[in-house]
């Protein structure tokens, strides 16, 4: 299994740069791309299905027999033929995700695939047995977990960041929430924390955890507040947004992986795309002192023994005062860009 932090892609970032033209090599006309671990007749391959589907092609050597494969409900197994190189046609087991909701399952299929025949393995043996291993979660789909306000938090935080790359190609750099950083964006001694509510006039977040709201140790931060609407056929979507900021940055597979460590691992998934968005009105405030906030300085070091995972709803709407205007929110946008 490949590691995150390495050049050579896994299965969800490679099914990710795919759906947006990256980094392809044809093989019989299809757009793939190479995994790190090679049979006797080259390497397994990553691939879209005709409709976007996640694909995993693994090259058969002459001997393979893929008769001891069976699929599942959303899984598909057959054989092509593709002309990968010089040598004429390769027999190719070809391994098909129907369902959207199983492609994070599917992923980990791939990766464990292609682990074992890294390690030596024949492809047939390698998919056989991890489709076994896998067939009790590839039989029962998980339930989606991706919630409309969900969907809303990522829409918020995408296109900052495509504000940002519009800018420079290395704003990406700046995007640190899904790091598990404690603000959104960071760059340097300034941070921006991104919040999104549904429907205008919403003025309450939730803040999440007693640093959220705490600026960097004498450095600055500031809100972004947006206030989004769902419509039908609206501007604004995960699709839209995600495939902006991939197409946009220096190195679009790190984007990718900022993508999955958020939750999305596929930015035309059908969870997170069930809504579209229009931004109704936003405002962007600096947190200083006397913003409504709790933060854990204000709190007596023993006042709370034991107690953490802390949210709690600020208003807004008694915010006025700290809010900043368009020529202050094109200021924050330069500290943030590398």
């Amino acid at each position: 299994m490949s590691d995150p932090g390495n050049e050579t892609p896994d299965a969800q970032r490679s099914w990710a740069l795919l759906r947006v033209g990256g980094k392809a090599e044809a093989a019989g006309g299809i757009p793939t791309i190479p995994s790190p671990a090679s049979g006797q007749n080259g390497p397994v391959r990553y691939a879209l299905g005709p409709h976007g589907e996640a694909r995993l092609l693994l090259p058969l050597a002459a001997g393979e027999d893929p008769r001891i494969l069976h699929g599942a409900p959303s899984l598909d197994v057959d054989i092509c033929w593709l002309v990968t190189g010089r040598n004429g046609p390769i027999r190719f087991l070809d391994l098909i995700c129907r369902t959207s909701e199983l492609e994070a399952v599917f992923a980990r299929v791939a990766d464990h695939i292609v682990g074992r025949v890294g390690s030596g393995a024949g492809c047939v043996d390698a998919a056989h047995m991890t489709i076994e291993e896998f067939r009790r979660l590839l039989l029962r789909p998980p339930a989606s977990q991706v919630t409309i306000p969900r969907v809303a938090g990522l829409v918020g935080e995408l296109l900052v960041l495509k504000r940002l790359l519009d800018l420079s190609p290395e704003a990406w750099k700046s995007w640190s929430g899904p790091t598990g950083a404690r603000h959104d964006f960071t760059r340097g001694m300034t941070a921006l924390e991104v919040k999104a509510t549904l429907g205008r006039g919403r003025t309450k977040v939730m803040i999440n955890g007693l640093e959220q709201l705490a600026e960097p140790d004498g450095g600055r931060l500031c809100l972004l507040h947006f206030e989004l609407e769902a419509v039908t056929d609206g501007p604004l979507t995960v699709s839209s947004l995600g495939r902006a900021v991939i197409g946009s940055a220096s190195e679009p597979e790190r984007v990718v992986d900022l993508l999955a460590a958020a939750g999305c691992t596929d930015v035309d998934g059908e969870d997170w795309n069930r809504t579209a968005f229009r931004v109704e009105n936003e405002t962007l405030y600096e947190v200083r002192s006397e913003f409504p906030r709790l933060v854990s300085s204000m709190l007596p070091t023993d006042a709370v023994p034991g107690i953490s995972d802390v949210s709690y709803t600020v208003d807004l709407a008694i915010a006025t005062s700290f809010r900043l205007d368009r020529m202050q929110a094109g200021e924050l946008e330069a500290l943030l860009i590398p």
